[in-house]
């Protein structure tokens, strides 16, 4: 099957359970399919976290159409995510259909172990915890 169509990826990194955007995280999105494996592209999330929206390669949406398809309908990535402070984020598999834009959330959790050596200001009253 030829991936003579393409479809559209965006990435939203943010952390807190969503209520705080992510800036400066690499992502490296790469083809998992016979098709796209030489497909390899690098995205930066922007101060709201969200990345550009690139167009990738997909089978065309005819595939998508039929009931019960002969061909795999849609295209896949992996995704590999980065950003100074957090744990590494990687997603297998990543499905991309033709002419549809996949919103795929990248939530980041804080590396604790960067927070262990911490020392509060001199003016400050307040506590830091460590763990």
């Amino acid at each position: 099957m030829k991936y003579d169509s393409e479809g559209y990826v965006q990435f939203n990194a943010f952390t807190a359970g969503g209520a705080l955007p992510v800036a400066n995280v690499s992502i490296r999105l790469t083809g998992s399919d016979e098709e796209n494996i030489d497909f390899d592209y690098t995205l930066v999330t922007g101060r709201n976290g969200r990345t550009e929206r690139i167009a990738v390669p997909t089978p065309s949406v005819v595939y998508s159409t039929a009931p019960t398809p002969a061909e795999q309908p849609y295209a896949k990535y992996n995704v590999e995510a980065y950003s100074d402070g957090y744990y590494p984020k990687r997603l297998y598999d990543v499905s991309v259909f033709s002419g549809i834009k996949s919103l795929i959330p990248l939530e980041m959790i804080p590396d604790a172990a960067l927070r262990r050596n911490v020392n509060p200001p001199a003016s400050s009253n307040d506590s830091i915890i460590t763990e």
